[in-house]
Protein backbone atom coordinates (compact mmCIF):
# COMPACT_ATOMS: atom_id res chain seq x y z
CA UNK A 1 0.00 0.00 0.00
CA UNK A 2 2.73 2.67 0.75
CA UNK A 3 4.31 1.59 -2.49
CA UNK A 4 1.39 2.33 -4.15
CA UNK A 5 1.06 5.43 -2.59
CA UNK A 6 4.63 6.35 -3.07
CA UNK A 7 4.20 5.62 -6.74
CA UNK A 8 1.44 7.95 -7.38
CA UNK A 9 2.78 10.74 -6.05
CA UNK A 10 6.07 10.88 -8.40
CA UNK A 11 3.77 9.86 -11.22
CA UNK A 12 1.90 12.65 -10.51
CA UNK A 13 5.29 14.53 -10.25
CA UNK A 14 6.36 13.71 -13.31
CA UNK A 15 3.09 13.84 -15.05
CA UNK A 16 3.60 17.44 -16.56
CA UNK A 17 7.15 16.93 -17.93
CA UNK A 18 5.70 14.13 -20.34
CA UNK A 19 5.19 14.46 -24.33
CA UNK A 20 7.71 17.58 -24.66
CA UNK A 21 8.99 15.92 -27.45
CA UNK A 22 12.84 14.68 -28.64
CA UNK A 23 13.88 18.23 -29.53
CA UNK A 24 13.94 19.53 -25.77
CA UNK A 25 14.58 15.98 -24.21
CA UNK A 26 18.04 16.43 -26.72
CA UNK A 27 18.46 20.39 -25.35
CA UNK A 28 17.94 18.86 -21.64
CA UNK A 29 20.72 16.39 -22.18
CA UNK A 30 23.12 18.81 -23.90
CA UNK A 31 22.68 20.95 -21.29
CA UNK A 32 23.53 18.22 -18.50
CA UNK A 33 26.56 17.56 -20.30
CA UNK A 34 27.99 21.14 -20.81
CA UNK A 35 27.16 22.09 -17.79
CA UNK A 36 29.05 19.08 -16.17
CA UNK A 37 32.01 20.55 -18.09
CA UNK A 38 31.93 23.85 -17.01
CA UNK A 39 35.36 23.27 -14.77
CA UNK A 40 36.96 26.57 -15.64
CA UNK A 41 34.06 28.76 -14.12
CA UNK A 42 33.76 27.53 -11.11
CA UNK A 43 37.64 27.78 -10.34
CA UNK A 44 38.96 30.32 -12.37
CA UNK A 45 39.30 32.71 -9.47
CA UNK A 46 41.36 29.58 -7.35
CA UNK A 47 43.46 29.75 -10.98
CA UNK A 48 44.43 33.17 -10.99
CA UNK A 49 45.44 33.35 -7.14
CA UNK A 50 47.15 30.23 -6.79
CA UNK A 51 48.42 28.94 -10.53
CA UNK A 52 49.56 32.77 -11.46
CA UNK A 53 49.95 34.17 -7.27
CA UNK A 54 47.43 37.11 -8.30
CA UNK A 55 46.19 39.24 -5.47
CA UNK A 56 42.76 39.12 -4.63
CA UNK A 57 42.44 42.40 -6.42
CA UNK A 58 44.12 41.37 -9.83
CA UNK A 59 42.04 38.29 -10.03
CA UNK A 60 38.77 40.28 -9.35
CA UNK A 61 39.55 42.65 -12.14
CA UNK A 62 40.10 39.63 -14.26
CA UNK A 63 36.95 37.51 -13.07
CA UNK A 64 34.98 40.76 -13.92
CA UNK A 65 36.86 41.08 -17.10
CA UNK A 66 35.72 37.63 -18.15
CA UNK A 67 32.22 38.35 -16.86
CA UNK A 68 31.90 41.28 -19.04
CA UNK A 69 33.58 39.69 -22.38
CA UNK A 70 30.46 36.96 -21.69
CA UNK A 71 27.97 39.92 -21.59
CA UNK A 72 29.47 41.21 -24.65
CA UNK A 73 28.82 37.94 -26.14
CA UNK A 74 25.51 37.68 -25.44
CA UNK A 75 24.38 41.12 -26.54
CA UNK A 76 26.18 40.17 -29.66
CA UNK A 77 24.57 36.72 -30.20
CA UNK A 78 21.00 37.44 -30.01
CA UNK A 79 20.98 39.42 -33.00
CA UNK A 80 22.61 37.65 -35.09
CA UNK A 81 20.81 34.56 -34.02
CA UNK A 82 17.79 35.80 -35.03
CA UNK A 83 18.96 36.44 -38.28
CA UNK A 84 20.89 33.58 -38.98
CA UNK A 85 19.04 31.12 -36.93
CA UNK A 86 18.99 30.40 -33.37
CA UNK A 87 20.46 26.61 -33.46
CA UNK A 88 23.25 26.99 -35.60
CA UNK A 89 24.25 30.09 -33.26
CA UNK A 90 24.09 28.17 -30.71
CA UNK A 91 26.12 25.06 -31.81
CA UNK A 92 28.99 27.80 -33.46
CA UNK A 93 29.05 29.48 -29.81
CA UNK A 94 29.84 26.10 -27.95
CA UNK A 95 32.03 25.06 -30.27
CA UNK A 96 34.14 28.32 -29.93
CA UNK A 97 34.49 28.17 -26.34
CA UNK A 98 35.42 24.35 -26.87
CA UNK A 99 38.80 26.03 -28.93
CA UNK A 100 39.43 28.27 -26.55
CA UNK A 101 39.67 25.94 -23.48
CA UNK A 102 41.33 23.70 -25.70
CA UNK A 103 44.09 26.13 -26.04
CA UNK A 104 44.26 26.68 -22.86
CA UNK A 105 44.81 23.17 -21.87
CA UNK A 106 48.68 23.62 -23.29
CA UNK A 107 49.31 27.08 -22.76
CA UNK A 108 47.83 27.61 -18.82
CA UNK A 109 51.04 28.00 -17.50
CA UNK A 110 51.65 31.14 -19.80
CA UNK A 111 51.04 34.54 -18.50
CA UNK A 112 48.76 35.77 -21.28
CA UNK A 113 46.67 32.89 -20.64
CA UNK A 114 44.32 34.20 -18.72
CA UNK A 115 43.10 36.16 -21.55
CA UNK A 116 42.46 32.89 -23.51
CA UNK A 117 40.10 31.72 -20.79
CA UNK A 118 38.23 35.59 -21.04
CA UNK A 119 37.75 34.54 -25.05
CA UNK A 120 36.54 31.17 -23.68
CA UNK A 121 33.95 33.18 -21.50
CA UNK A 122 33.12 35.32 -24.43
CA UNK A 123 31.46 32.42 -26.55
CA UNK A 124 30.19 30.39 -23.26
CA UNK A 125 28.56 34.18 -22.46
CA UNK A 126 27.18 34.27 -26.79
CA UNK A 127 25.51 30.53 -25.78
CA UNK A 128 23.41 31.04 -22.62
CA UNK A 129 20.84 33.28 -24.13
CA UNK A 130 20.41 31.07 -26.91
CA UNK A 131 19.13 28.40 -25.56
CA UNK A 132 16.52 29.82 -23.48
CA UNK A 133 15.70 30.99 -26.98
CA UNK A 134 15.72 27.63 -28.31
CA UNK A 135 13.39 26.59 -25.99
CA UNK A 136 11.26 28.73 -26.46
CA UNK A 137 10.52 28.17 -29.50
CA UNK A 138 10.08 24.56 -29.13
CA UNK A 139 8.08 24.86 -26.04
CA UNK A 140 4.36 24.55 -25.97
CA UNK A 141 3.26 28.41 -24.36
CA UNK A 142 1.55 26.67 -21.48
CA UNK A 143 3.92 24.49 -20.62
CA UNK A 144 6.59 26.52 -20.20
CA UNK A 145 6.97 26.78 -16.86
CA UNK A 146 7.73 23.16 -17.16
CA UNK A 147 10.00 23.37 -19.53
CA UNK A 148 12.55 26.19 -18.10
CA UNK A 149 12.19 24.15 -14.62
CA UNK A 150 13.40 20.81 -16.31
CA UNK A 151 15.45 22.68 -18.14
CA UNK A 152 17.11 24.07 -14.42
CA UNK A 153 17.07 20.39 -13.12
CA UNK A 154 19.30 19.52 -16.08
CA UNK A 155 21.93 21.88 -15.66
CA UNK A 156 22.17 21.17 -12.10
CA UNK A 157 22.35 17.38 -12.90
CA UNK A 158 25.66 18.22 -14.56
CA UNK A 159 26.60 20.68 -11.73
CA UNK A 160 26.13 18.60 -9.02
CA UNK A 161 29.39 15.78 -10.43
CA UNK A 162 31.15 18.63 -12.68
CA UNK A 163 32.92 20.57 -9.39
CA UNK A 164 33.83 17.21 -7.89
CA UNK A 165 35.77 16.41 -11.04
CA UNK A 166 37.10 19.50 -11.27
CA UNK A 167 38.57 19.92 -8.01
CA UNK A 168 40.05 16.65 -8.57
CA UNK A 169 42.10 17.69 -12.16
CA UNK A 170 42.61 21.24 -10.38
CA UNK A 171 44.89 19.67 -7.90
CA UNK A 172 46.83 16.64 -9.67
CA UNK A 173 46.12 17.47 -13.51
CA UNK A 174 45.41 21.18 -14.54
CA UNK A 175 45.33 21.05 -18.50
CA UNK A 176 42.56 17.93 -18.23
CA UNK A 177 40.46 20.77 -16.25
CA UNK A 178 40.64 22.90 -19.13
CA UNK A 179 40.52 19.98 -22.01
CA UNK A 180 37.83 18.04 -20.17
CA UNK A 181 35.41 21.38 -20.13
CA UNK A 182 36.22 21.49 -24.19
CA UNK A 183 35.32 17.88 -24.58
CA UNK A 184 31.97 18.32 -22.84
CA UNK A 185 31.02 21.58 -24.80
CA UNK A 186 31.92 19.82 -28.30
CA UNK A 187 30.15 16.72 -27.36
CA UNK A 188 26.91 18.96 -26.55
CA UNK A 189 26.90 20.99 -29.81
CA UNK A 190 27.38 17.52 -31.59
CA UNK A 191 24.15 16.46 -29.36
CA UNK A 192 22.11 19.89 -30.30
CA UNK A 193 23.47 19.29 -33.92
CA UNK A 194 22.15 16.19 -34.79
CA UNK A 195 18.82 15.94 -32.65
CA UNK A 196 17.17 18.91 -32.00
CA UNK A 197 15.30 20.55 -34.81
CA UNK A 198 14.40 23.87 -34.46
CA UNK A 199 11.52 25.32 -36.77
CA UNK A 200 10.77 28.91 -37.15
CA UNK A 201 9.05 30.35 -34.15
CA UNK A 202 5.37 30.54 -34.70
CA UNK A 203 3.53 34.00 -34.85
CA UNK A 204 2.84 34.60 -30.87
CA UNK A 205 -0.72 36.19 -29.71
CA UNK A 206 -0.56 39.62 -27.48
CA UNK A 207 2.86 40.26 -25.73
CA UNK A 208 4.54 37.58 -27.64
CA UNK A 209 3.13 38.65 -31.17
CA UNK A 210 5.94 40.03 -33.93
CA UNK A 211 7.34 43.39 -33.48
CA UNK A 212 8.33 45.28 -36.96
CA UNK A 213 10.30 47.68 -34.85
CA UNK A 214 14.29 47.24 -34.33
CA UNK A 215 14.91 44.64 -31.77
CA UNK A 216 16.20 47.54 -29.15
CA UNK A 217 13.30 49.73 -29.81
CA UNK A 218 10.88 46.71 -29.12
CA UNK A 219 12.73 46.23 -26.11
CA UNK A 220 12.87 49.84 -25.06
CA UNK A 221 8.83 50.35 -25.32
CA UNK A 222 8.46 47.86 -22.80
CA UNK A 223 9.12 49.33 -19.60
CA UNK A 224 8.50 46.40 -17.37
CA UNK A 225 11.25 44.75 -18.69
CA UNK A 226 13.46 47.32 -18.13
CA UNK A 227 12.87 46.81 -14.57
CA UNK A 228 12.97 43.37 -14.27
CA UNK A 229 16.36 43.41 -16.30
CA UNK A 230 17.36 46.20 -13.33
CA UNK A 231 16.27 43.28 -10.68
CA UNK A 232 17.96 40.88 -12.58
CA UNK A 233 21.44 42.85 -12.18
CA UNK A 234 21.09 43.45 -8.52
CA UNK A 235 20.59 39.80 -8.03
CA UNK A 236 23.53 39.05 -10.50
CA UNK A 237 26.04 41.43 -8.42
CA UNK A 238 25.13 39.65 -5.11
CA UNK A 239 24.71 35.61 -6.77
CA UNK A 240 28.07 36.64 -8.26
CA UNK A 241 29.35 36.10 -4.86
CA UNK A 242 29.06 32.73 -5.06
CA UNK A 243 31.40 31.96 -7.74
CA UNK A 244 34.05 34.54 -6.55
CA UNK A 245 34.16 35.65 -3.00
CA UNK A 246 32.73 32.22 -1.56
CA UNK A 247 35.81 30.16 -2.63
CA UNK A 248 38.34 32.76 -1.41
CA UNK A 249 36.02 32.68 2.22
CA UNK A 250 36.25 28.69 1.87
CA UNK A 251 39.61 29.12 0.94
CA UNK A 252 40.80 31.71 3.62
CA UNK A 253 39.00 29.96 6.53
CA UNK A 254 40.04 26.51 5.52
CA UNK A 255 43.55 26.47 4.57
CA UNK A 256 44.48 23.80 1.69
CA UNK A 257 41.32 22.24 2.22
CA UNK A 258 39.54 24.97 0.66
CA UNK A 259 38.89 24.13 -3.24
CA UNK A 260 38.16 20.45 -2.08
CA UNK A 261 35.33 21.27 0.37
CA UNK A 262 33.98 24.21 -2.64
CA UNK A 263 33.70 21.86 -4.76
CA UNK A 264 31.80 19.87 -1.89
CA UNK A 265 29.91 22.83 -1.48
CA UNK A 266 29.17 23.20 -5.11
CA UNK A 267 28.14 19.63 -5.28
CA UNK A 268 25.62 19.82 -2.49
CA UNK A 269 24.28 22.90 -4.28
CA UNK A 270 23.67 21.06 -7.42
CA UNK A 271 22.69 17.91 -5.21
CA UNK A 272 19.78 20.11 -3.70
CA UNK A 273 18.76 21.36 -7.09
CA UNK A 274 18.29 17.81 -8.18
CA UNK A 275 16.32 16.04 -5.15
CA UNK A 276 14.00 20.02 -4.75
CA UNK A 277 13.96 21.63 -7.99
CA UNK A 278 10.93 19.69 -9.49
CA UNK A 279 9.12 19.36 -6.23
CA UNK A 280 9.52 23.24 -5.68
CA UNK A 281 8.45 24.18 -9.29
CA UNK A 282 5.78 21.47 -8.97
CA UNK A 283 4.54 23.32 -5.76
CA UNK A 284 4.86 27.49 -6.90
CA UNK A 285 3.29 26.79 -10.26
CA UNK A 286 0.22 28.98 -9.21
CA UNK A 287 2.62 32.22 -8.09
CA UNK A 288 3.88 34.23 -10.34
CA UNK A 289 7.57 34.44 -11.73
CA UNK A 290 7.91 38.05 -9.69
CA UNK A 291 6.65 36.68 -6.49
CA UNK A 292 8.83 34.08 -6.34
CA UNK A 293 12.07 36.44 -7.04
CA UNK A 294 10.75 38.26 -4.26
CA UNK A 295 10.43 35.05 -2.23
CA UNK A 296 13.98 34.10 -3.48
CA UNK A 297 15.39 37.34 -2.08
CA UNK A 298 14.59 36.66 1.65
CA UNK A 299 16.54 32.97 1.40
CA UNK A 300 19.54 34.64 -0.19
CA UNK A 301 19.51 36.93 3.06
CA UNK A 302 19.57 34.37 5.21
CA UNK A 303 22.21 32.11 3.16
CA UNK A 304 24.73 35.20 2.58
CA UNK A 305 24.22 37.02 6.42
CA UNK A 306 25.48 33.59 7.31
CA UNK A 307 29.02 34.06 5.93
CA UNK A 308 29.21 37.45 7.50
CA UNK A 309 29.99 36.06 10.89
CA UNK A 310 32.39 33.40 12.24
CA UNK A 311 32.42 30.53 9.79
CA UNK A 312 33.60 26.61 9.79
CA UNK A 313 32.17 23.83 7.77
CA UNK A 314 28.62 23.60 9.28
CA UNK A 315 27.52 27.50 8.48
CA UNK A 316 29.37 27.20 5.34
CA UNK A 317 26.73 24.00 4.68
CA UNK A 318 24.17 25.79 6.14
CA UNK A 319 24.40 28.97 4.11
CA UNK A 320 24.97 26.97 0.53
CA UNK A 321 21.85 24.65 1.64
CA UNK A 322 19.84 28.57 2.21
CA UNK A 323 20.85 30.29 -0.54
CA UNK A 324 20.25 27.66 -2.44
CA UNK A 325 16.45 27.48 -2.21
CA UNK A 326 16.89 31.71 -2.80
CA UNK A 327 18.50 29.93 -6.24
CA UNK A 328 15.70 26.96 -6.71
CA UNK A 329 12.64 29.50 -6.31
CA UNK A 330 14.54 32.12 -8.57
CA UNK A 331 15.87 29.87 -11.45
CA UNK A 332 12.49 27.91 -12.12
CA UNK A 333 10.42 31.05 -12.78
CA UNK A 334 12.62 33.69 -14.58
CA UNK A 335 12.37 32.80 -17.85
CA UNK A 336 8.74 32.32 -18.26
CA UNK A 337 8.60 36.19 -17.45
CA UNK A 338 10.61 36.80 -20.25
CA UNK A 339 9.00 34.83 -22.72
CA UNK A 340 5.71 36.37 -22.25
CA UNK A 341 7.06 39.95 -22.61
CA UNK A 342 9.03 38.71 -26.02
CA UNK A 343 7.93 38.86 -29.20
CA UNK A 344 8.17 35.89 -31.24
CA UNK A 345 10.78 37.10 -33.70
CA UNK A 346 13.20 38.98 -31.33
CA UNK A 347 13.48 36.23 -28.83
CA UNK A 348 16.74 35.52 -29.64
CA UNK A 349 17.78 39.27 -29.26
CA UNK A 350 15.23 40.05 -25.58
CA UNK A 351 17.21 36.96 -24.29
CA UNK A 352 20.41 38.94 -25.04
CA UNK A 353 19.11 41.95 -24.08
CA UNK A 354 18.46 40.39 -20.57
CA UNK A 355 21.63 38.33 -20.58
CA UNK A 356 24.06 41.85 -20.62
CA UNK A 357 22.05 42.87 -17.75
CA UNK A 358 22.55 38.84 -16.03
CA UNK A 359 25.95 39.16 -17.04
CA UNK A 360 26.69 42.33 -16.79
CA UNK A 361 25.95 42.11 -12.80
CA UNK A 362 28.58 39.11 -12.66
CA UNK A 363 31.13 41.31 -14.18
CA UNK A 364 30.26 44.30 -11.26
CA UNK A 365 30.03 41.70 -8.03
CA UNK A 366 33.76 41.03 -8.42
CA UNK A 367 34.35 44.85 -8.51
CA UNK A 368 32.09 45.49 -6.12
CA UNK A 369 33.58 43.04 -3.72
CA UNK A 370 37.03 44.11 -4.28
CA UNK A 371 36.58 47.63 -2.24
CA UNK A 372 34.64 45.98 0.59
CA UNK A 373 37.39 43.22 0.94
CA UNK A 374 39.70 45.89 1.08
CA UNK A 375 38.30 47.99 3.79
CA UNK A 376 39.10 45.38 6.46
CA UNK A 377 42.15 42.54 6.15
CA UNK A 378 40.84 38.79 6.30
CA UNK A 379 37.68 37.71 8.14
CA UNK A 380 36.73 41.19 8.77
CA UNK A 381 36.45 42.59 5.28
CA UNK A 382 34.73 39.27 4.07
CA UNK A 383 32.27 40.03 7.25
CA UNK A 384 31.96 43.24 5.45
CA UNK A 385 31.32 42.07 1.90
CA UNK A 386 28.75 39.18 3.26
CA UNK A 387 26.55 41.77 5.13
CA UNK A 388 26.48 43.89 2.58
CA UNK A 389 25.49 41.29 0.29
CA UNK A 390 23.08 40.11 2.04
CA UNK A 391 21.55 43.66 2.95
CA UNK A 392 21.38 44.22 -1.06
CA UNK A 393 19.52 40.77 -1.57
CA UNK A 394 16.56 42.25 0.84
CA UNK A 395 16.17 44.77 -1.39
CA UNK A 396 16.00 43.67 -5.17
CA UNK A 397 13.47 41.11 -3.13
CA UNK A 398 11.52 44.28 -2.27
CA UNK A 399 11.54 45.43 -5.33
CA UNK A 400 10.95 42.37 -7.20
CA UNK A 401 7.61 42.35 -5.09
CA UNK A 402 6.33 45.60 -6.36
CA UNK A 403 7.26 45.28 -10.00
CA UNK A 404 5.08 41.61 -9.23
CA UNK A 405 2.07 44.42 -8.92
CA UNK A 406 2.73 46.35 -11.91
CA UNK A 407 3.21 43.01 -13.86
CA UNK A 408 -0.73 42.59 -12.45
CA UNK A 409 -1.84 45.34 -13.91
CA UNK A 410 0.06 44.94 -17.66
CA UNK A 411 -2.80 44.12 -19.83
CA UNK A 412 -1.74 42.05 -23.26
CA UNK A 413 -0.03 45.10 -25.05
CA UNK A 414 3.32 46.38 -24.97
Amino acid sequence: MRGSTISNSLGRLVEPYRGLGPSLWSMFGATMINRFGDFVGFFLALFLTRVHGYEAARAGAVVSTAFAASALGALVSGRIADAFGRKRCLVACQLACAAANLAMSFFYARAWAPWIAVAGCAFRGAARPLIGAVLTDLAPAGRRKEVFALQYWSINVGVAFGPLVAAALFDRALAWLFRGDALCSMASALLIARRVHASSAAPGAGLEREDRRGALRAFLARPILLAFAGLSLASSVTYSQTSFALPLTVSQRLGEDGPRFFGYLMSLNAILVLALGIPVARLLRPRSPLWCMSLSGLFFVAGFGMLAAPAGRAVLVASTVAWTAGEIVNSVNMGVFLAKHSPSNWRGSFQSFQGLFHQGGWAAGPLAAGPLLGAGEGRRGLALLWGAAAAACGLWAFGALALERWDRRTGTEP
